[in-house]
């Protein structure tokens, strides 16, 4: 009896193609061989490319959520502390890729998002779930006299986020953390109480 192909399996590779090398540089060729199907397989769970994508997207996006979720759930430092470390984190491992490939969310919006409304509804959705749970713990930090009141506990995230995300592009032209680092210690001293 052959080999049953796992959908998720499938997609975890196409995560990490698609992050690397990006939507319109990568065929469906490449995706098969990668994840070792053959062309009919591939077509009994994805309808298209664009499909297959927006699926990426949305599973990468839901993981990360969980993620994230975890992360904070779990953190004993003080609300402030945790998106610092949270930051620190993805900084770091973002230097441990070599700064080669950022965040699929991202690279999918600014590649395809214009001229894809699926593709660009769907990454917004998943950005937006980050930002729900950054604001959470913004909030939180809020109440404890952590992070300024100046602006609803939303509105930093989406600052903080969105800053964050643009920090990538600059990462990838440099292939260093000098951006990075300088987000993070500018953003952490304007949203300080």
């Amino acid at each position: 009896m052959g080999y049953k192909h796992n959908i998720e399996e499938i997609l975890d590779i196409g995560y990490d193609i698609l992050r690397k090398k990006g939507y319109h540089n990568v065929g469906i060729n490449q995706i098969l061989n990668q994840a070792g199907i053959p062309k009919g397989s591939f077509y009994n769970f994805f309808e298209s490319k664009e499909d297959f994508a927006i699926k990426v997207v949305k599973r990468y996006g839901e993981t990360n959520t969980e993620w994230m979720q975890t992360f904070f759930d779990n953190s004993e430092l003080s609300p402030i502390e945790s998106l610092q470390s949270f930051y620190k984190f993805m900084i770091d491992t973002n230097e441990n890729d070599d700064f080669l490939s950022g965040c699929i969310i991202n690279n999918m919006s600014i590649e395809v998002g214009r001229i894809n409304e699926t593709m660009a509804h769907k990454a917004n959705e998943q950005f937006i779930s980050w930002l729900n749970i950054l604001a959470r713990v913004i909030n939180e930090g809020q109440e404890l006299k952590e992070i300024t009141h100046k602006f609803k506990a939303l509105e930093i995230a989406e600052y903080l986020h969105a800053g964050f995300y643009g920090t990538f592009s600059r990462m990838k032209v440099t292939r260093n953390r000098t951006y990075m680092d300088t987000w993070y210690n500018m953003s952490f001293e304007f949203i300080k109480y």
